[in-house]
């Protein structure tokens, strides 16, 4: 990123912390281990294995105020689920611990996630009722679009604008945690561009008016952050990437229950192939279910955990068709539904294999980190951001061509007959999930916090 201060002078208070620290970096630099100044501000060099936000405990009178937006569709903390309300979930629990950010969270109302809030210190949730229907204020929204100014649709962002109209102190940061990205158009005309991030967790095209919004994203994979940028007029140093995590502290090697395998109907003989995740058909589990069909050994078998819509109860028609499929291979498949991710350790280790069979551009595949950080080996198809995050594991990975199932059919095979190599991969691949730890990704999140916005709150017209 570009240095803070802009290549100038920096502010009276960055001085005091560079003099208080230079004789400990004076013989470093961005090339060499160890923390360095760039701007005034210490940013921990990432070939360095020493505690990356050590020295940005530097201004204790500051601490940045980071609003977080993420879709009005699950409420934060996760009670029910989600992808991205599991994220932010880990972040402000390690904000908890760490301290280096004010946090602001919005979120759909929920009495289970406002009790699971209870007693923290530096975060403060902003629950907001969902408005019945959508477009309640169409004749604004048409008037703004007629003007050239992107409106949002949804009158639940325009809720959480009026409620930050009345939050003291205001944000310095706000970032947008996926959904439809457009919808925070009014927060950001409200706050100014600079001072709005993206943060992409799915494959994104930029358009004009998102380039109008963000003055920056943040992208989960090296493969989101190049996609946003073929169609974006955004400066390439104000795309960042930051990885997704997990809880290593949970999702670690284990052994497995065999209380849980009896109950689902497993026995010692069983080789259990695990599918994890939503019942969604770009998820692909229906070639995977192929694939168990073409698999003639009847110790071969496979479990299904997930839902189509969470810890919601509705059931979709893919999951009807799903369940018909099934049908074929009698006692070869056993359905879950919604698990809770703090119930998931149990189920990853009782597998033998975890496979992700993806059949679109997969952002970054938690599911196969998990997996992996539980000591299971991972089959899944090469997609998006997957080889990303699988790179040193020794996963195997499969092409996404017109004989999916096929493939997969023969990999479950090879690594049915090969426990050694089972074993070499689970190895591999426990080591490689520590990367994607939540303290290495509030660290991440941290450092790139201070790298996009820290001139905002560290020049005298800010304070």
């Amino acid at each position: 990123g570009k240095p803070f201060c802009g290549g100038g002078a920096c502010p009276a208070r960055n001085r005091k912390a560079t003099a208080r620290y230079r004789t400990a970096t004076q013989s470093r630099g961005p090339g060499m281990p160890g923390p360095y100044v760039r701007g005034g501000i210490f940013v921990q060099n990432p070939h360095s294995k020493e505690p990356t936000l050590a020295l940005l405990k530097l201004d204790k009178e500051r601490r940045p105020r980071v609003l977080l937006v993420p879709p009005p569709d699950l409420p934060v903390p996760a009670v029910q689920g989600g992808a991205v309300e599991t994220l932010l979930t880990h972040l402000i629990r390690e904000n908890e611990k760490q301290g280096q950010l004010d946090l602001l969270c919005a979120s759909v109302t929920d009495d289970a996630a406002r009790r699971a809030a209870e007693g923290w210190q530096h975060t403060k949730m902003l629950y907001i009722n969902r408005p019945g229907g959508h477009r309640r204020y169409w004749p604004m929204v048409f008037l703004e679009r007629c003007a050239g100014i992107a409106a949002p649709y949804d009158p639940w962002y325009q809720k959480v604008q009026l409620s930050l109209a009345l939050e003291l102190p205001p944000p310095d940061l706000i970032v947008a945690e996926g959904g439809n990205l457009t919808q925070c158009s009014a927060i950001s005309r409200m706050f100014g561009r600079r001072r709005c991030l993206a943060h992409l967790h799915g494959q994104t095209g930029c358009t004009p008016v998102m380039d109008d919004i963000y003055g920056g994203v943040l992208a989960l994979s090296e493969f989101i952050r190049e996609d946003y940028l073929k169609t974006s007029t955004l400066d390439p140093q104000r795309a960042y990437i930051l990885h997704n995590c997990i809880d290593t502290s949970r999702f670690c090697p284990g052994p497995a229950s065999k209380a849980l395998r009896a109950q689902l109907g497993f026995t010692d003989a069983d080789f259990i192939v695990l599918y994890c995740g939503r019942l969604d058909p770009d998820k692909g589990i229906h070639k995977l279910m192929e694939a168990i069909a073409a698999l003639h050994e009847p110790h071969i078998k496979l479990l299904i955990v997930g839902s189509p819509f969470f810890a919601r109860t509705q059931q979709s028609t893919f999951q009807r068709k799903l369940e018909q499929q099934a049908k074929s291979l009698g006692n070869r498949v056993q359905f879950t539904g919604y698990i809770p991710n703090e119930d998931l350790p149990d189920y990853y280790r009782l597998a033998d294999l975890c496979c992700v069979p993806t059949l679109v551009e997969e952002a970054a595949g938690l599911v196969a980190v998990e997996a992996m950080a539980c000591g299971r080996p991972v089959l899944a198809t090469r997609s998006g951001g997957m080889p990303e995050y699988l790179a040193g594991s020794q996963a195997v990975l499969v092409d996404r061509d017109g004989n999916v199932a096929g493939q997969l059919s023969f990999a479950i095979r090879m690594l049915y007959e090969h426990p050694d190599l089972r074993a070499q991969i689970s190895t591999a691949g426990a080591n490689t999930a520590q990367r994607y730890s939540s303290a290495r990704f509030y660290d991440d999140f941290v450092r790139i916090v201070y790298d996009f916005g820290g001139h905002l709150w560290n020049s005298p017209s800010s304070v």
